[in-house]
């Protein structure tokens, strides 16, 4: 089993959230008992809880894509050895979309399988990125995607699913569709690495907005192997709109409170 390295693109600005004290990255969903700080509590980021996620998955390095304003980041995450990772931080100049911020981690990647997600969510419980990596392995596909149900499937990158697992079609933010599976984590090959860049070479002269939906689709028209992993059990939530982030701030609190209560 080759190297896994986990990429969590981080550079966006957030707008969608207004005018926040820090990155929406690493502002606090919660608190939790910790016994490895002098307080008894310490906050819960959407960030931390990511590159939990790829320790228990089995990563030991992480690349965190950064624009000029995420130097919170940076102070915050440290060199990732609280995580038990090796962290470093690719710097995206040019805001054009997270394809192109995960092709800036291609250096630090290499030939490692890159497990991927994006670090203003939330996906419950931790081992979820775990369970996807270890089918990923199993199926030996070039992209392996975790599958959440949804019913607002406008918000999202949609699926359609063959009973054999294999992926058969991608529609980004419908309007109006029968689909109900939306994509909300990633493992992938080296082979679909260098792919992505490929991709993204010809797509520079064109000026139009890409979403890593497009580029998976165009894998998909190139014969490659997509499977996907309905993750039964498992949550995904969104961070990055005010309500959404409110709902997750609620579920934690209620969560933590309950103990307390009974």
């Amino acid at each position: 089993m080759s190297e896994l390295v986990g990429v969590l693109p981080a550079a966006g600005r957030g707008s969608r959230l207004g005018a926040i004290p820090c990155s929406k990255e690493i502002m606090p969903l919660g608190f939790q008992p910790s016994a490895e700080t002098a307080l008894a509590w310490q906050p819960v980021t959407a960030l931390e809880l990511h590159l939990h996620a790829l320790r228990l998955a089995g990563a030991r390095r992480a690349v965190i894509v950064i624009s000029e304003t995420k130097a919170d980041v940076v102070r915050y995450i440290g060199d990732g050895s609280r995580y038990g990772l090796a962290v470093a931080y690719v710097y995206q100049q040019q805001l054009r979309g997270m394809p192109f911020a995960l092709n800036l981690a291609q250096p630090w990647v290499g030939q490692a399988q890159t497990l991927f997600a994006m670090p203003d969510t939330l996906i419950t419980p931790p081992a979820t990125l775990a369970r996807l990596t270890e089918a990923h392995h199993r199926r030996g596909a070039d992209v392996t995607l975790g599958l959440f149900p949804t019913v607002t499937p406008h918000k999202f990158g949609m699926v359609a699913l063959a009973a054999t697992g294999r992926i058969e079609q991608f529609v980004d933010k419908p309007t109006q569709t029968d689909l109900h599976l939306m994509w909300g984590l990633a493992v992938w090959s080296p082979r679909f690495t260098a792919f992505l860049a490929a991709d993204l070479a010809q797509r520079q002269s064109d000026g139009g907005e890409c979403v890593l939906s497009d580029v998976f689709a165009a894998a998909l028209a190139a014969d490659f192997d997509l499977q996907g992993v309905l993750l039964e059990g498992a949550h995904y939530h969104d961070i990055g709109t005010p309500e959404d982030f409110q709902a997750v701030v609620l579920n934690l609190a209620l969560r933590q409170a309950a103990p307390r209560v009974e």
